[in-house]
């Protein structure tokens, strides 16, 4: 048995749990110790330490089976964002690995969502950074990090009647975290009835993250050089900014159950057409970047076309509807014509389905009659 281990025996909560993390600390910031958790009988002992003082603790079934109540609940995720917070940055990573990684759980979820919460709240850095990675490397449309999301949902977004000043500065603390989270939040939201649309002012900040930062929805996409897969939350987005409005219409079209303000309905709407020009600005700004790779595909689009086939009905909605049926149908064609323009659609995209139920549109059978498989000279966007 390690030195460690016996010190960590003879020592009651809190001091167990600092003490580990101490040992964390040191142990990752050694010189041989520069990267991810190995398989190491080192690296196995500050697993199996991370385990029992600090996630074991936490699921309340711990140390000398001694309950934790919620001030000391507190006291657990203030140990572990003071820990990462003064981490070298080398080291920082591989300490939040060593306690949430591995198998995923719920109680481990449990806690990190606690933790990122009070991270968001005090505008940790260091903390937010490592969950970032931890969604990068699940998929930020997997249900753990959705799971996570919503809940985070919950905690800034429906317990209290607006938005506290630290959720809006996340893009400020880490860019990273930000553009998995809204990743996560277009998973959890798709905008395909009202049921499944986001609270007004968690759009409304979303919109304004995405307009204040053209580059913030490719972040992502900067670590495919060291990582195989990524997440962007552009297909989401354009969900959002053009099935937005026609949700938005058919919730008071008559058959809709529920009857929103005019006033509602016109922010709605106007915070939708500001998305849709942040996600044409985040395409050119893609291109400037040179990443080279694909931010969504012809499966992402088809599903917005056919929802908006839906809706069409071969011309057989109401005059309103309609109207607003038109002016998702711009929107979907110029997004596609500057994501072809910036390369930033997949090339195996059948042009002709996407188009096929939706009315009458110039740009869209422009698009269609050219034949677009890959685009090998910009045009300027037509936005007649």
């Amino acid at each position: 048995m390690s030195d460690i281990t016996l010190k960590l025996q003879h020592l009651d909560f809190p001091e167990c749990s600092r003490e580990a993390l101490n040992f964390l600390v040191r142990h990752f910031t050694s010189d041989s110790h520069r990267g991810m958790p190995a398989r190491g009988s080192g690296e196995k002992l500050a697993m199996d330490i991370a385990q029992q003082y600090i996630v074991d603790i936490a699921k309340k079934r711990g140390h000398r089976n001694k309950k934790l109540d919620s001030i000391h609940e507190l006291l657990l995720l203030e140990l572990v964002c003071s820990s990462l917070r003064q981490a070298p940055e080398h080291s920082c990573y591989s300490v939040f690995a060593a306690i949430f990684g591995g198998h995923v759980d719920a109680s481990k979820i449990v806690l990190m969502t606690k933790l990122v919460s009070m991270a968001i709240s005090i505008s940790c850095g260091p903390v937010l950074g490592c969950v970032a990675l931890w969604m990068q490397e699940q998929g930020s449309q997997s249900q753990y990090v959705c799971d996570m999301a919503q809940r985070l949902v919950e905690d800034y977004c429906q317990l209290y009647p607006s938005l506290s000043s630290s959720f809006r500065n996340l893009p400020a603390v880490s860019t990273l975290f930000t553009c998995n989270f809204v990743t996560a939040l277009t998973t959890i939201y798709p905008y395909t009835d009202a049921s499944k649309s986001s609270p007004l002012e968690l759009l409304e900040c979303i919109v304004d993250w995405i307009s204040a930062d053209p580059c913030l929805c490719s972040d992502s996409v900067r670590l495919v050089r060291i990582q195989s897969s990524f997440t962007c939350p552009l297909a989401g987005l354009i969900r959002w900014c053009i099935l937005g409005p026609i949700v938005t219409m058919a919730t008071n079209d008559g058959n809709g159950t529920e009857k929103k303000s005019v006033t509602h309905d016109s922010k709605l709407l106007s915070l939708f057409s500001k998305l849709h020009l942040g996600v044409l600005l985040s395409l050119q700004a893609y291109q400037s970047m040179e990443l080279k790779e694909h931010l969504f595909s012809f499966g992402d689009m088809n599903i917005v076309s056919k929802t908006l086939a839906a809706f069409y009905r071969g011309g057989q909605c109401s005059e309103d509807m309609l109207d607003v049926v038109n002016v998702s149908v711009d929107r979907l064609a110029q997004t596609l014509q500057m994501a072809l323009t910036t390369k930033a659609l997949s090339e195996k995209f059948d042009f002709q389905q996407v188009s096929a139920g939706l009315p009458p549109n110039r740009l869209l059978e422009m698009i269609v009659s050219l034949g677009y498989r890959k685009q090998t000279q910009a045009q300027p966007m037509d936005v007649s």
